[in-house]
């Protein structure tokens, strides 16, 4: 029955490929005749089906599907969590080096940090046409469900600010069920026709494909899709097309463009092998914000900086790849709600290697979560770790079923450095201090004073590892230009703050991973943090 099943389904998508195209292009202006340069909508018709998509993926079933690999990562999880207990039972003297060896991580995070730090301030925007023999274009996507209008012009301002402006399509996705499209569409059009681009495009995702989930990595699939298919793009033209995914809050700089341009150059066009990323930094009115959001903040620049990217662990939020890669990659997966991470295990799954993450050198600004006051603020706050940590765990899931069809070291090394970064430093390193803590209190007896003065010692480098993100956020707000104003004693408080906030941040992702072993995959979908409150200005 199976087999009869996907002989039907072949033969249907083989129609419908015989058949007409369900996607209709409407001209913004119909005055003006569709050509290389014209800005226009592509609405979706009223019959919606596979072929839209391009789906490949086996169908998603309906139970709330319990039993998940995730199972495995929560069971890493709670060893870690209560290592310094049990451990002590097997051996004083492994549990008294197990306890202080795990801090070593902030150390191996500043020295990375500062490695990169050194290095963002050069200037790679100088040589691109002594490099360049075909020219590289870009198609920079903005995806858009209920956002304001005006925050989603802002990221589209700073695309259209780009000192290599003329080289972009720019394709702004909504989702058919966003309220009041079709004037969003108008404005955008009439704000931005003139902007320089090569063209503008609107997509209208459908509501209910098969096998979606809604989110942003559905609408990303869609809409880029869709725009590459309207643009006509040869397969031996994608290595010199360039694709960068942006969220609706994300204000690039000037010379992005210019420096992943440069860098994509240097690399001998490393279409098939590199993503590229360039740091993200929370500014966007961040010291109007509590310690908790403003610590958050920091602390994931940081850990970007220092781990993410010089690791190769996966991509956030903006980053940029060829189009190859999305071609040959199957584009998007949109069965899942983390874009950034999936992309990167299906494309590994595709290429057969571990791709290399390289750093565009120039900061780019994203906004964090607000609310109107801090009580809302700090549920916001919680709501978008929860949503990244149960990301995480249909991450990991999705990478145990691939990782079999990936080369054995490839799929190891990434599978070991991604779940010591999730699963250790992030969701139990401020539990493992709190459990160290008690444990060296009630259950290990007799500690020598020099393992008492060790351990110190690291709590001291991990003050001091807290500090480094302080140390550069005071920096990037002037070489950004942003205006951040926080009082000494304030900016104080919040660096003493930070391993609580450490802790509340490992709780919450402790009750999500925790939520997804209950109620199954039925949580893990897009439910997107308020940031309504924090205005559009700088």
């Amino acid at each position: 029955m199976e087999a009869e099943q996907k002989i039907d389904q072949t033969e249907l998508v083989s129609g419908i490929l015989q058949g007409p195209t369900f996607t209709q292009m409407i001209s913004v202006n119909e005055n003006e005749t569709i050509d290389q340069h014209t800005n226009i909508i592509i609405e979706p018709a009223s019959s919606h089906t596979i072929i839209e998509t391009g789906i490949t993926h086996s169908t998603m079933k309906s139970d709330s599907q319990r039993l998940r690999w995730n199972l495995l990562f929560n069971l890493l999880i709670w060893l870690v969590v209560l290592l310094p207990f049990w451990i002590p039972f097997l051996s004083n003297q492994v549990a008294f080096y197990m306890i202080s060896s795990i801090q070593v991580i902030a150390i191996l995070a500043v020295k990375n940090v500062i490695i990169l730090y050194v290095n963002r301030s050069h200037n790679y925007t100088e040589n691109i046409a002594s490099l360049e023999k075909t020219q590289i274009r870009h198609i920079v996507a903005i995806s858009c469900y209920k956002e304001p209008l005006e925050l989603i012009a802002t990221s589209v301002q700073s695309v259209a600010n780009q000192t290599e402006v003329h080289r972009i399509s720019m394709v702004i996705s909504f989702e058919e069920k966003t309220p009041d499209k079709d004037e969003k569409c108008q404005c955008l059009y009439n704000r931005f026709k003139d902007a320089g681009f090569e063209r503008i495009i609107f997509t209208i995702h459908p509501f209910g494909l098969p096998n979606e989930i809604p989110g942003k990595c559905s609408n990303s699939n869609y809409g880029l899709r869709m725009a590459v298919s309207h643009m006509n793009v040869a397969d031996d033209d994608m290595d010199n097309i360039l694709v960068t995914t942006c969220d609706t809050d994300t204000k690039l700089p000037p010379n992005y463009i210019a420096a992943l341009t440069l860098k994509y150059l240097q690399a001998n066009k490393a279409a098939l092998t590199t993503i590229y990323q360039s740091p993200l930094f929370y500014n966007w009115k961040l010291d109007s914000l509590s310690f908790v959001t403003r610590v958050t903040g920091l602390l994931r620049s940081l850990l970007m900086l220092g781990a993410l990217i010089p690791f190769n662990i996966n991509t956030l939020n903006t980053f940029s790849y060829s189009l190859s890669l999305a071609k040959k990659g199957n584009f998007i997966h949109p069965g899942y709600q983390m874009d950034d991470m999936i992309c990167l295990i299906r494309w590994m799954d595709i290429t057969q290697q571990r791709l290399r993450i390289s750093m565009i050198p120039v900061p780019v600004i994203s906004r964090p979560t607000s609310g109107e006051t801090i009580e809302t603020e700090i549920i916001e706050w919680a709501r978008q770790a929860r949503r990244w940590t149960i990301g995480a765990a249909e991450v990991f899931h999705y990478f145990i079923i691939k990782a079999k069809r990936m080369p054995k070291m490839a799929a190891f090394s990434w599978g070991f450095v991604f779940t010591t970064y999730y699963g250790v430093l992030l969701c139990t390193a401020g539990l493992f201090g709190l459990t160290s803590i008690l444990s060296m209190i009630l259950l290990i007896k007799h500690v020598p004073l020099v393992i008492t003065y060790v351990m110190y010692g690291f709590l001291v480098a991990q003050m001091l590892t807290f500090l480094v993100a302080f140390i550069i956020d005071a920096f990037i707000v002037q070489l950004m230009n942003v205006n951040q104003r926080i009082f000494i004693l304030r900016n104080a408080f919040h660096f003493i703050s930070t391993p609580f906030v450490l802790l509340a941040y490992s709780l919450v992702e402790l009750y999500a991973l925790h939520e997804v072993v209950i109620f199954g995959r039925k949580v893990c979908k897009h439910g997107a943090s308020s940031k309504t409150s924090l205005g559009m200005t700088w």
